[in-house]
């Protein structure tokens, strides 16, 4: 048996898949704190706040996981909006607002929402041979890229709470 092969036979379940996701963004999450719960009372100068040069902020990562959730339901077929909202920096970063207030705020972490509730939608009701499929150049399918972005999850709400923290600490650069 070849490793693609493999990999697409030991593809995880939609079940498992929508449960991991689903945990990641409003828990109760194996880790910690969920991304919701992180991000709950977060005001939008802290959310802007970048700890040092070439450093993310809190908001400019909340983007970005609303953007690679907007990449994985272009890679399961959803095409319904192909453009993201907010022009990209770089690869996978898209840019914050110029006027970085509570209501843009806001507006952002609802963006981040939209995109988590029409993702675990899509992954609900997708055709298992589209999660058990590979994109041209992969090895693994579908499947568990959508495992590995809800671990993307977990690793920037750990970002997320280290940044909370310095910030309350009074850490500047």
């Amino acid at each position: 048996m070849n490793p693609q092969s493999a990999a697409i036979e030991t593809a995880p379940t939609r079940e498992l898949i929508l449960q991991t996701v689903r945990e990641m963004y409003q828990g109760p999450a194996w880790h910690g704190p969920s991304l919701r719960f992180t991000l709950r009372g977060i005001p939008a100068t802290v959310a802007a706040w970048r700890v040092g040069k070439g450093r993310n902020t809190i908001w400019e990562l909340v983007l970005h996981m609303a953007y690679a959730r907007h990449r994985a339901l272009l890679r399961l077929g959803h095409t319904s909006d192909r453009v993201f909202p907010r022009p990209l920096r770089a690869s996978w970063w898209p840019v914050m607002p110029d006027d970085l207030w509570e209501e843009a705020w806001t507006g952002d972490l609802g963006l981040l929402h939209d995109y988590q509730s029409r993702l675990l939608d899509v992954i609900a009701t997708v055709p298992a041979s589209k999660l058990r499929s590979t994109r041209p150049g992969q090895r693994r399918p579908i499947a568990h890229e959508l495992l590995g972005a809800a671990i993307h999850d977990a690793y920037h709400t750990g970002q997320i709470q280290l940044i909370k923290r310095l910030h309350a600490s009074g850490t500047r650069s």
